[in-house]
């Protein structure tokens, strides 16, 4: 029915059925033609309009967003369980690391066990605030028949950059005029990791291959751990990008080891083109420091003759394949020196604390451990100076007039 205002007067634009309201435009009608239109009104908590007030200025807001080709889509949108397998299987989405798919799929899984019965279209602010909190609830919460602990910040946030990827990719199939609102999240900064001394690292070194009581080794892959660690130490390497690296990329004649390069690359004299798999995409070159080209030249020595991996896996068997983790081995050396709270990260601060100590210039250290922003992120971050090294640079540090003597000062002061 056509919609009437007080004095019984038709008002343009509008009709009503069942009490609600409907929006009258014309408008593309989902398949390049246009034609009349009938959009259903809600509020911001996408409740039903019932009053002619609130219908006026919805049906204006309608009017401004066809001006900007923004009014909703023609026809039924597909269930957000749907898409998001169509999500999962597109190109884009398979060319992303393993790892980043991995996580990715796991978060839509959590998605889909709380939206899986809402069209796309009809996912709106509200409902993505609902999952932030049921997310971070003190308690935890059950998502499809699994107990959840209390999310942390970052890990919501993440869930909800998968979430925008579905939609959209949903908007730019056609599905979606526009994404909802996502509500802001508050990240608890991470704690500054101390900077451990060259005396407490050559302690860990040792553990590396230390015996418990009983004469047994604190872990039986020691050897191994302590060629790891001295790696990140020497080279300011992550984790993964570390366990990864072959000997085909160590360039022993040029002086330099490729971090995060393609398994089928081989080192030369000249390499151009960025692609690689360290965690931004891309591989770099480390030039060679007094410590690391020992250390790499001792362990090529040793080399396992079977595997072409610096730090190949101790299970591999008859498959050449690169260690997968050492942080167990790691785990038992810090049990062992009881040092709890010391994580593979800290070799890599150690590293760029080291280099910035040494006077090596930002962007240069920026390049050997991968940063793209010519230095910014290691004088905001890596600022983790040894007092010595403090007290030392203060000591060397002029200011265009000579100090006062100390008999200069006793006349001064008199």
């Amino acid at each position: 029915m056509a919609a009437r205002d007080s004095r019984n007067r038709r008002v343009s634009g509008l009709c009503t059925r069942n009490g609600r309201f409907y929006a009258v435009l014309w408008a593309d009608r989902g398949d390049g033609r246009k034609g009349v239109r009938r959009f259903p009104l809600t509020d911001e908590a996408g409740e039903p309009i019932r009053t002619l007030t609130a219908a006026k200025a919805a049906l204006d807001s309608l009017k401004a967003r066809r001006q900007e080709d923004k009014l909703p889509v023609a026809g039924r949108r597909p269930l957000f369980t749907d898409f998001a397998k169509d999500y999962l299987a597109m190109a884009s989405t398979r060319a992303k690391k393993s790892g980043t798919l991995e996580n990715e799929t796991q978060a839509l899984s959590r998605w889909t066990a709380h939206l899986g019965g809402f069209r796309l279209d009809a996912i709106k602010t509200p409902i993505v605030k609902s999952y932030v909190e049921l997310r971070q609830r003190a308690d935890g919460c059950k998502l499809a028949g699994k107990q959840y602990k209390t999310a942390s910040g970052r890990t919501v946030a993440l869930e909800l950059i998968a979430l925008r990827n579905v939609l959209r990719a949903a908007e730019d199939a056609g599905h979606l005029s526009e994404l909802p609102r996502f509500p802001k999240i508050e990240k608890v900064a991470p704690p500054r990791r101390a900077l451990i001394s060259p005396t407490q690292l050559d302690t860990l070194l040792a553990g590396c291959t230390a015996k418990k009581e009983d004469g047994t080794p604190v872990t039986k892959n020691g050897e191994q751990l302590r060629d790891f660690l001295c790696f990140l130490a020497f080279t300011g390497a992550r984790e993964q990008a570390g366990l990864r690296v072959r000997w085909a990329h160590v360039d022993f004649e040029g002086g330099r080891v490729f971090i995060g390069a393609p398994d089928d690359f081989e080192a030369a004299t000249f390499t151009i083109g960025t692609g690689g798999t360290s965690k931004n995409g891309g591989s770099r070159a480390l030039d060679f420091n007094p410590q690391l080209e020992s250390l790499l030249r001792e362990m090529h020595a040793r080399r396992a003759p079977d595997s072409s991996f610096v730090f190949p896996s101790p299970q591999r068997g008859e498959k050449d394949i690169a260690a997968k983790s050492l942080r167990e081995s790691l785990k038992a050396v810090r049990a062992h020196l009881k040092l709890p709270d010391f994580g593979f990260h800290h070799l890599r601060v150690y590293f760029i604390s080291y280099a910035v100590m040494n006077g090596i210039d930002f962007m240069t250290i920026a390049k050997w451990v991968g940063h793209r922003d010519g230095g910014v992120l290691i004088g905001k971050v890596y600022g983790d100076i040894a007092d010595e090294h403090r007290k030392r640079m203060a000591s060397r540090l002029t200011l265009g007039i000579a100090p006062l003597s100390e008999a200069d000062a006793r006349r001064a002061n008199a």
